[in-house]
């Protein structure tokens, strides 16, 4: 199978342990809905919409986190993202849907990880590979989070296992889902907008030279540097 590219490079590809792909699943479905939605393109920021359904995202994603965590005795995960939208929620812990983390398991063997993160999945793209436009926004700053948790969840030792991740990496992976949260919260949403007036350079019709304050700057409808 490729190996990662870029912001991937250091993620393992191939692991026993198939609860890790379970983990990953929601926060792959979370960075493809952040880099196709166009409100990421804006410089000034995300209205409460886009801010709120990033956070429903996240706690999908971290509801998962608990769920292949091996914690036969209920020992407290954290549940701060969860409580994230409502304060006054009560969250409960619910039946863990793969159960068997009370016995002993048969060992497996290798698999490979179905996310393509080479840059060959048009669904999975590198940051080499976004417009320069969303790399400018908001957008990535929680994209990259995003990426570095994506490498975490593969370079766990829990990798290691056939089933389950344990309690210590669990709460690695939720201090990143709590980075995450925390761009959330600080960047997105109307109240975190910002007014931005100004076309960049690179984007003017008629080339970056075009634009004022830039040497070359002319009112020909030729770009300034052909």
């Amino acid at each position: 199978m490729p190996a990662g590219k870029e912001q991937f490079r250091r993620a393992f590809t191939q692991f026993r342990n198939l609860h890790i792909i379970a983990g990953l699943e929601p926060l792959i479905l979370m960075r493809t809905e952040l880099v196709a939605n166009d409100e990421f393109m804006d410089r000034g920021g995300t209205d409460d919409p886009t801010q709120l359904h990033m956070k429903r995202l996240l706690i999908n994603a971290d509801r998962l986190r608990r769920h292949v965590t091996h914690n036969p005795d209920k020992a407290d995960l954290g549940d701060k993202i969860a409580k994230a939208i409502d304060a006054n929620a009560t969250i409960e812990t619910g039946e863990n849907p793969f159960g068997g983390d009370d016995i002993q398991n048969m060992s497996g063997g290798i698999i490979d990880l179905p996310f393509l993160l080479d840059g060959t999945d048009p669904d999975i793209p590198l940051l080499s590979q976004l417009k320069p436009q969303f790399r400018k926004s908001k957008g990535m700053l929680l994209l990259g989070a995003i990426d570095s948790t994506i490498v975490d969840w593969t370079r766990l030792n829990s990798k290691d296992r056939t089933r389950f991740i344990t309690r210590y990496d669990s709460m690695r992976i939720y201090g990143a889902y709590q980075e995450i949260l925390g761009y959330i919260n600080m960047y997105l949403g109307d109240k975190n907008r910002v007014d931005v007036a100004q076309v960049l350079p690179s984007e003017e019709p008629l080339g970056p030279q075009d634009s004022p304050n830039i040497k070359g700057e002319t009112s020909s409808p030729v770009p300034a540097g052909a």
